[in-house]
């Protein structure tokens, strides 16, 4: 392992791979740490290392190894995991590209971290790759990006600074845009609707079944019903959400599975809700999810959407993604409204009422915060490891990393995990 490079960014030309990139040339917290670049093209590769050299004036990023790997050779992707400690995966829609790359990952005694929010190619990693990253001693940590640091560290956290016994959490995500604007990559969208046709396909509920088959407690109390559009009515957040479809859900159930049967820890339900503001807008959204999800389904409509990007999206994705205007303005909130029973009072006694809130906040959540957390990701496997699980695995984000120190590296890039209030009101605590 000595001869290894710490981490390996694969798809380090592609859009979010190029802020990777950058951001283990600039922050402070990977100094030390070696690094390497691989892709399909050698050419296009250096041109990233000298544009990344131009906008941070790093010389050191000219001279990292570049490593030629390719998803469709299997001996490509073979010598690159041979030459990794972590490799950090950025190359979707992981449905079709990113086995391959995990495969060589746990055959060759390496870690691998990855941004999918694909639930289908997550759990499908799990059920094929388990054991045997576990028998290697390597650990495959999937959703590292926007999917679903924030929802999944972020519900974590809430459940192990209550002051009691947790029920239930309902979370919302809040896109903050500047005066530009906002708008996503279409390489976001491809992997949106491939993992809606995967889902769909069927044998999905199976495959959830699979990867968590052992019983969990039954809930005796639940959330109040909500509509699918509802009002969120906080102190925190007084705004219109919708349910969130993305892998939040999935993932958080995960962890709480493999909380409840290997640390002996009460699961929580979980609802997951997003807010684009005002009624009218969540209307018209929720409208273009139904008819952009119904879409995703077939092939032929799937293509028509992927060459006409900008008007089937009303601008939401562009070929193009984001300006740097659009990324420095924007932030995000990840709120967390937590219900349970206060210390000392018997859980399932009673309906709950202790209530708390807590709060992730962060800079662009798409790209500079998705590339922010997954480098953290990888330094907690290079520097935490008598504080990962043991012997290794498949692991969600909680499960791999809630004893590291993950929190306090996404701190020195912007991103911070607070309690925001409480019904004693015990003031804000930030880590």
């Amino acid at each position: 392992m000595s001869a290894r490079y710490d981490i390996v960014v694969y798809g380090a030309t592609g859009f979010t791979g190029v802020y990777v990139v950058k951001v283990l040339a600039t922050a402070a917290i990977f100094k030390g740490k070696s690094i390497a670049v691989a892709g399909r093209n050698e050419e296009k590769l250096r041109a990233v290392l000298e544009d990344v050299f131009q906008e941070t004036g790093n010389d050191v990023v000219r001279k990292y190894p570049i490593i030629v790997a390719d998803s469709s050779k299997d001996e490509s992707l073979n010598n690159m995991a041979r030459q990794a400690r972590v490799i950090i995966n950025t190359v979707g829609p992981y449905i079709i590209h990113g086995e391959a790359v995990v495969r060589a990952a746990v055959n060759n005694s390496a870690s691998h971290l990855d941004i999918s929010g694909e639930p289908a190619f997550l759990e499908r990693m799990e059920q094929r790759y388990g054991k045997m990253a576990k028998d290697k001693g390597v650990y495959i940590v999937g959703a590292c990006g926007f999917d679903s640091i924030p929802s999944d560290l972020g519900t974590d956290f809430l459940k192990r600074h209550f002051d009691g016994t947790l029920a239930w959490v309902e979370t919302c995500f809040r896109l903050n845009r500047g005066p530009a604007g906002y708008s996503l990559n279409t390489g976001t969208m491809e992997s949106i609707m491939l993992g809606i046709k995967s889902i769909r396909e069927g044998g999905a509920a199976a495959l959830h079944r699979s990867v968590m088959p052992e019983p969990l407690p039954e809930a005796k109390f639940k959330a109040p019903c909500r509509c699918p559009m509802t009002k969120i009515r906080e102190p925190a957040l007084n705004a219109w959400a919708l349910p969130f479809p993305g892998s939040d859900k999935s993932i958080i159930e995960r962890s709480q599975y493999y909380d409840y049967h290997t640390n002996g820890m009460r699961p929580i339900l979980v609802y997951t809700y997003f807010t684009i503001g005002s009624f009218c807008k969540s209307v018209h959204l929720a409208i273009w999810l139904g008819i952009f999800s119904f879409f995703s389904l077939f092939g032929p409509t799937r293509r028509f959407i992927s060459n006409h990007p900008e008007g089937c999206s009303f601008g939401i994705f562009k070929k193009s993604g984001p300006t740097t205007q659009q990324i420095k303005e924007a932030s995000f909130d990840y709120y967390f409204f937590g219900t349970g029973w206060p210390s000392g009072e018997i859980p399932d006694k009673s309906r709950p009422t202790k209530k708390v809130a807590a709060r992730c906040h962060g800079p662009d959540v798409a790209y500079t915060f998705t590339s922010a957390s997954i480098c953290c990701a990888a330094l907690a496997l290079l520097n935490d490891r008598e504080n990962l699980p043991r012997g290794g695995g498949v692991f969600t984000t909680a499960s791999a990393f809630r004893g590291t120190r993950i929190y306090e590296y996404m701190r020195t890039l912007g991103v911070s995990f607070e309690i925001i209030s409480s019904e004693k009101r015990e003031g804000s605590q930030l880590v």
